[in-house]
């Protein structure tokens, strides 16, 4: 800190607290200073200080007589792993500060998942190579997705090495050269897939958009339009990876409600979620003006439009819209298309924001047919006033999505595409399969 000549007053006219007795004494640091002064910040700020230093009071239980991939797997998942290993990624590298969220732990409990199935498939796979293959496949998959990371070799190699000393300090004395010999092995094969994978995808890693309007149609939604600065070129259906502002290090998964254009005009449609990571954060604080980061398009949600057509049942819940109303749009290029019935459901009616959109669209496009549900038959009062809702062909139904769809009967004729939260979507899927429809006629993003 400074210790610039001052006299009694600061800038802006104000006394030091005992200016009077200070005068004569230019050179003394202020009281705030002082008291930082005295504390001592080195074993805080000292980055050669090792968090995994010292052995643990009580080490996982480690079976010598388990095959090494298998207790590597078993060490991933003891619950103090993903605490330890964040401390020791921020010590291996100042990069990782910035890569990942403040609260790590949703993004390393992902990491312990994705690894736990990597070690034990190939586990099982018994030397079979087309099983081994999947999992570098899926290493080549992820790489490309962590394009918008921009991570160069140095950052996997420091994630590989704070990986080997969290589960050596896990391990304690149970760790030996069987253990070591076999991460090292199975890190390589998977740091050079997702290299790779990395290195197969065109285009720029990330592409920024400014936000130009915001609109919240309903209380806790809020529907974010953004011009990009180079055209995104994705599928209508598919979702992006995007960053923001508001929580730093959180990267969302996003879908469109409009198609892919030159001019680079993008709408996501976003929810609060109680709990939600970013969610709340987002909707309470977007903004005109507010940048944002938005990277390669993952998923396929598509219409399948091979002759002779199959119809199509599209159901949505909530935000689940923005998807499917990107397919209804993307439909309205083609002279002729497969019927669609599209079921659309809310808690409250209130909540049921796109309706007049959907409905407008339906006007115009004979094969498109509009259901309307909602879960409670009338708004709560803490709602504020709501807006009549337009009518459609069919009158508004109350209940679940899932009862309403499967009312009309197991549309096991369809082609059957669904978007919503992952309760909603694990719900309508099972009461589908239930009542008749073919599994694998659905389709659906995994959240």
């Amino acid at each position: 800190m400074g210790s610039e000549k001052r006299g009694p007053e600061d800038a802006s006219g104000m006394e030091f607290a005992g200016g009077a007795d200070r005068v004569d004494d230019d050179y003394r640091l202020p009281d705030v200073e002082e008291v930082v002064d005295d504390i001592d910040l080195e074993p805080y700020l000292d980055q050669r200080h090792d968090p995994l230093a010292g052995p643990l009071d009580e080490p996982a239980a480690v079976d010598v007589s388990a095959p090494p991939l298998l207790v590597l797997r078993d060490l991933l998942n003891d619950e103090r792993f993903p605490e330890m290993f964040h401390r020791a990624l921020r010590h291996a590298d100042p990069d990782f500060r910035e890569l990942f969220p403040r609260d790590a732990g949703p993004v390393l409990r992902e990491f312990v998942r994705a690894m736990s199935w990597a070690l034990v498939t190939t586990e099982e796979a018994l030397g079979d190579r087309t099983k081994v293959e999947e999992v570098v496949d899926f290493a080549r998959h992820l790489g490309a997705d962590h394009r918008k990371l921009e991570l160069a070799p140095r950052h996997h190699q420091r994630f590989g090495e704070a990986l080997t000393n969290t589960l050596r300090h896990l391990a304690g004395r149970s760790w030996d050269d069987r253990l070591q010999t076999t991460l090292t092995t199975a890190y390589r094969v998977l740091s050079s897939a997702l290299q790779q994978g990395a290195g197969q995808e065109d285009g720029p890693a990330r592409v920024g958009a400014t936000v130009v309007e915001v609109l919240r149609p309903t209380r806790d939604v809020a529907v974010v339009r953004l011009i990009s600065d180079t055209m995104i070129d994705y599928h209508p259906g598919q979702y992006l990876s995007v960053l923001t502002p508001y929580s730093p290090g959180v990267w969302r998964r996003l879908s469109p409600s409009i198609p892919s254009n030159p001019a680079g005009q993008i709408e996501f449609h976003v929810r609060d979620v109680p709990g939600g990571e970013l969610s709340g954060s987002l909707v309470r604080g977007v903004g005109v003006g507010d940048r944002w980061v938005l990277a390669r398009p993952l998923g396929m949600l598509e219409v399948d439009r091979t002759e002779p057509f199959r119809d199509v049942l599209m159901i949505a819940g909530g935000t689940g819209i923005a998807p499917l109303r990107c397919l209804v749009l993307d439909m309205l290029r083609h002279g002729q298309n497969p019927r669609v019935h599209l079921f659309y459901g809310a808690r409250f009616p209130g909540d049921l924001y796109d309706l007049p959109t959907l409905v407008d669209l339906a006007a115009t496009s004979p094969w498109l047919t509009i259901q309307p549900v909602s879960e409670e038959d009338e708004d709560p009062w803490w709602a504020g006033p709501a807006e009549e809702l337009p009518r459609t062909l069919h009158r508004r139904q109350t209940g679940t999505l899932v009862d309403a769809v499967t009312r009309w009967g197991s549309w096991a004729d369809r082609q059957v595409i669904i978007a919503g939260s992952p309760d909603m979507l694990r719900a309508t899927v099972r009461g589908m399969v239930a009542a008749g429809t073919p599994r694998e006629n659905i389709d659906f993003d995994r959240p």
